[in-house]
C-alpha cells in the first residue's frame, strides 16, 4: 500500500521546536469572514459572466478546464489588464486561517502563498504588528533583497512571500501588477530549455534558504492545483517533512494522519495515470524524488486543526463577512461582453478542448449574429473557426473557401492581425495537400505581416509551420532551425501550448533521423506539459508518438501500451479522428507481427470512422493499409484495387505527397508481377512529384526503387548510378546510418564486386 496510518498523531508532526514553512492556497480564504471564491467557484462566476447562456451548463461541466486557462481566454478578449485579479484585493476581512498564519510568522516560521488577496498582511496588522515591520515580498527586487527569511526575522520584519505576485503591495500601496503569475502564459514565461514548469531563477535563493531544516505544510489546495504546487515542491531541497492538510468539513473531531511510502514496482505499474486521488499522486512523486524525509497526508477540518497546532484561541467573531460577489464586481469593473463576444469565448473554450461539434455550433451562431448585426470582425472570426473545423476533418475545399472569405473581410477592414492568421490558415491547407511551394508562399506572406505587427506569438506559429514543410520534404536541418527559433519565442512569451508543440516537432525530426533517445526526450517533456495544461488531445498525440518510437525499436508491447492509452483518451474525448489514427497504428503492430486478420480488423474499423466523418484524406490512408495486407499476402488484384482508390482520393484532394506514395505502391506491385515498364512509369511519375515538392527523402526512396528495376533488367551501370544518387541524398539528410542507407551501401558493394 502507498500509505500507512498507524502510530501517527498531529503532535508527532508538529512538535513545539519544529521549524515550519507554510505553502498557502486559495482554499484558505474561503471561510468566513473572508468568503472569497476559490477554484471552481471563481470559474463558475467567470463563465456565468462571459459565456453565452445556452453553453454555460456544458462549459461548467468541463472538469479539465483550469482557472489559468479560463483567465487567459478572458484576458485576450475581455479583460486585457486582468482586472479580475483585482477583485481578490477588495476583501479586508481575514479569517481564522489568516490569523493563524500571522501568528506563525510572528513566531519565526515562513509563509509562502500563491493567493492574490492581502489577507495575511491584514491579519498581521490586526494582530499588533506595526505597519512598518510587515514586508510583502512580491517583485523580483523584493525576492532578491529578502531572500533570507531568518535574517529578515532577526531585523524585526514579518514577511509574507507572494510567490505568484500580487496586483499591489497592500502595505506600501505600490502597484505590482507586473509581478502577477495568473495565467498559463505567465507560468511559462522566461523558462528556458526543457524545464517548463519551474520557479523563476530570482526566487531560488529564497527556496534554498527556506528549505534546510524546515518542514513544509501545504494547506488550502485541493490537488487539482498541481499547476501551483508541483513547481514549488521541485524547488525545495532537504526538507524534514512534507505535510499536506486536506480539508474535510466533518472530520468527526479527529484528524487522520497517513504517511506516504514509496510503492513497490508492481504496485506502481498497477496504478492508473488518471488515479482517483491527485493529492496522493503528488505526494508519491515527492517521496520518490526525496524532497523530504517524511511525507504525510492529514485529513482534517483545517480551522479546528490549526487551533490545535497553534495552542492559541484564535477568534474572528464580530467581523462582517465579505459579501461582494465576483459577478457583481465584474459588472462594475470589467467591460460587458456582447453576445458575439460571449459566443466567441464559449467557442474558444470548446475549440481549445477539441470539442469541434460544440465549437461549430458556437461559430455558426456567431456568424449568423455577425451578419445580422453587421459585425464584420466577428464574421471573419467565425468564418476562420468554421474553416479550421473543416480543415481538422480533412474537408480542404470547404476550409479554403471559408478562409478566403475571412481573408477578404480582413483586408477590407485593414485588420492585419486577423489577416496574418488567415494567410497562415490558407498555407496550412496547401501543406496538408502536400503542395509545399504554395504553402511556403502563403506562410512567407503571413510571416511578413507578423513581423510588421511585432506579433511574436504569430511569428512562432508560422516558423513552426515552415518547419513542418521542411520536415515533410526531408530537409531536417532547416526544419530544426525553424522549430528551435519558434521554441525560443515560446520560452520568451511563456506560450506553454506552443512550447509543447515545438518540443513534439523537434522530437519528430530526431525520430525521422533514427535518433530515438533524443526524440523520446522531447516527446516526454512535451507530454508532461500537455498533462499540466490539461490538453488531453495533445497527450493522446504524444503518447502515439512515443508508441511510434517503441514500434521503430521493435518493442511492440510498449508501443501497443501507448497506442491503447492514446485510444482510450480519444474515446473519452469523442475524438473520432484521433481514434482512427490510433486504430491504424495498432493495426500496423499486428501487421508487422504477422497477425494480418487483427490488423485488417483495426484498419476496417478506422476506415468506417473516416467514412462516417467524411474524412477522405484519412480514408485513403486506411485503404492503402488494407492494400498492404493484400499485397503481403500476394493478393495483388485486391491490393491494386485499394491503392488505386487511394490514388484517386489523393488526386481529388490535391494531396501530392500522398499521390506520390500511392503511385510508388502501385509500382511495387507491377515490379513484383514482372511488369517492369508499368512499374517504371509509376516510379518516375512519383519521382517527378517528389522533385516538384522538394521531398528529398521520398526522392531517395524512388531512386532506389528505380535502381531495382534496372537491376532486374541487367542494366548494372544505371543501377549503380541510381543507388549512388539515393545514398548521396540520404547522407546529406543525416541518414547515412539508417536501415535504407545501409541496404543501399550493401547493394552498391555487391554491384562493384
Amino acid at each position: 500500500m502507498p500509505t500507512k496510518s498507524y502510530k501517527l498523531t498531529i503532535s508527532d508532526l508538529f512538535p513545539k521546536n519544529a521549524k515550519l514553512m507554510f505553502l498557502v492556497g486559495a482554499g484558505c480564504s474561503v471561510d468566513a469572514p473572508s468568503c472569497l471564491p476559490a477554484g471552481r467557484a471563481a470559474m463558475k462566476a467567470i463563465i456565468e459572466y462571459a459565456c453565452v447562456d445556452s453553453e454555460k451548463a456544458k462549459i461548467l461541466n468541463l472538469k479539465e478546464l483550469r482557472f489559468e486557462q479560463l483567465v487567459e481566454i478572458i484576458r485576450d478578449r475581455l479583460d486585457p489588464e486582468l482586472k479580475i485579479i483585482d477583485y481578490y484585493g477588495q476583501c479586508d476581512q481575514p479569517n481564522l486561517q489568516h490569523f493563524f498564519l500571522a501568528e506563525m510568522i510572528k513566531k519565526g516560521h515562513i509563509v509562502l502563498t500563491t493567493n492574490f488577496d492581502h489577507l495575511i498582511e491584514y491579519a498581521l496588522l490586526k494582530s499588533g504588528v506595526p505597519k512598518e515591520d510587515v514586508v510583502p515580498v512580491i517583485t523580483k527586487s523584493d525576492f532578491e533583497r529578502y531572500s533570507d527569511p531568518a535574517e529578515l526575522y532577526k531585523k524585526g520584519n514579518r514577511a509574507v512571500y507572494k510567490i505568484h505576485g500580487s496586483p499591489k503591495n497592500a502595505i506600501t500601496g505600490e502597484n505590482t501588477k507586473k509581478s502577477l503569475v495568473a495565467t498559463i502564459q505567465a507560468f511559462g514565461s522566461n523558462k528556458e530549455g526543457l524545464k517548463t514548469f519551474q520557479v523563476e531563477p530570482f526566487k531560488k535563493s529564497l527556496f534554498e534558504n527556506a528549505s534546510i531544516g524546515h518542514s513544509i505544510v501545504i494547506m488550502g489546495y485541493s490537488g487539482s492545483d498541481d499547476f501551483d504546487v508541483v513547481p514549488t515542491l521541485l524547488a525545495l531541497k532537504n526538507l524534514d517533512n512534507l505535510i499536506w492538510i486536506n480539508h474535510i468539513s466533518n472530520d468527526g473531531g479527529l484528524e487522520r494522519v497517513s504517511e506516504v511510502e514509496v510503492e513497490v514496482e508492481v504496485e506502481a505499474k498497477a496504478l492508473d495515470s488518471s488515479a482517483k486521488d491527485k493529492i496522493d499522486q503528488i505526494l508519491r512523486d515527492a517521496k520518490r524524488l526525496n524532497i523530504a524525509k517524511g511525507v504525510y497526508r492529514v485529513q482534517a477540518n483545517t480551522p479546528k486543526l490549526l487551533q490545535k497546532i497553534s495552542y492559541l484561541e484564535l477568534k474572528t467573531e464580530g467581523a462582517v463577512p465579505f459579501s461582494l460577489s465576483l459577478t457583481d464586481w465584474s459588472n462594475k469593473n470589467i467591460m460587458h461582453p456582447s453576445n458575439s463576444l460571449k459566443l466567441y469565448i464559449s467557442n474558444k473554450i470548446y475549440f481549445d478542448f477539441n470539442m469541434y461539434e460544440d465549437s461549430m455550433r458556437c461559430s455558426e451562431a456567431m456568424l449568423l449574429l455577425a451578419e445580422k448585426e453587421k459585425e464584420q470582425h466577428y464574421k471573419s472570426v467565425a468564418l476562420g473557426y468554421i474553416g479550421q473545423i473543416h480543415h481538422v476533418k480533412g474537408n480542404y475545399p470547404e476550409a479554403l473557401k471559408r478562409y478566403e472569405e475571412a481573408l477578404k473581410i480582413d483586408e477590407e477592414l485593414g485588420d492585419l492581425s486577423e489577416k496574418s492568421v488567415r494567410l497562415n490558415n490558407i498555407g496550412e491547407v496547401f501543406r496538408a495537400k502536400g503542395n509545399y511551394p504554395e504553402a511556403l508562399k502563403w506562410y512567407e506572406e503571413a510571416l511578413k505581416v507578423t513581423e510588421q505587427l511585432g506579433d511574436l506569438k504569430g511569428k512562432a506559429t508560422i516558423l513552426n509551420n515552415t518547419g513542418e514543410v521542411f520536415r515533410a520534404k526531408g530537409n531536417y536541418p532547416e526544419a530544426l532551425k525553424r522549430y528551435k527559433e519558434a521554441l525560443k519565442i515560446d520560452e520568451l512569451l511563456g506560450n506553454l501550448k506552443g512550447k509543447a508543440v515545438r518540443l513534439n516537432n523537434i522530437g519528430l525530426v530526431y525520430d525521422a533521423q533514427g535518433n530515438y533517445s533524443e526524440a523520446l526526450k522531447r516527446y516526454e517533456e512535451a507530454l508532461k506539459t500537455a498533462e499540466q495544461l490539461g490538453d488531453l488531445k495533445g497527450k493522446s498525440s504524444l503518447l502515439n508518438n512515443i508508441g511510434r518510437i517503441y514500434n521503430a525499436q521493435g518493442n511492440y508491447s510498449e508501443a501497443m501500451k501507448r497506442y491503447e492509452e492514446a485510444l482510450k483518451i480519444d474515446e473519452q474525448l469523442g475524438n473520432l479522428k484521433g481514434k482512427a489514427v490510433r486504430l491504424n497504428n495498432i493495426g500496423q503492430i499486428h501487421q508487422v507481427k504477422g497477425n494480418y486478420s487483427e490488423a485488417m480488423k483495426r484498419y476496417e474499423e478506422a476506415l468506417k470512422i473516416d467514412e462516417q466523418l467524411g474524412d477522405l484524406s484519412e480514408k485513403a490512408v486506411c485503404l492503402s493499409n488494407i492494400g498492404q495486407i493484400h499485397h503481403i499476402k500476394g493478393n495483388y488484384s485486391e491490393a491494386m484495387k485499394r491503392y488505386e482508390e487511394s490514388l484517386k482520393i489523393a488526386e481529388q484532394l490535391g494531396e501530392l505527397k500522398r499521390k506520390a506514395i500511392h503511385l510508388n505502391n502501385i509500382g511495387l506491385i507491377y515490379k513484383e508481377k514482372g511488369n517492369h515498364s508499368k512499374a517504371m512509369k509509376r516510379y518516375e511519375e512519383s519521382l517527378k512529384i517528389a522533385e516538384q515538392l522538394g521531398d528529398l527523402k521520398g526522392k531517395a526512396t524512388l531512386l532506389s526503387n528505380i535502381a531495382s528495376i534496372h537491376y532486374d533488367q541487367g542494366n548494372y551501370p544505371e543501377t549503380l548510378r541510381y543507388f549512388k544518387n539515393a545514398l548521396q541524398i540520404l547522407t546529406e539528410l543525416g541518414l547515412s546510418e539508417s536501415p535504407s542507407a545501409k541496404t543501399i551501401e550493401k547493394n552498391i558493394k555487391s554491384l562493384k564486386s
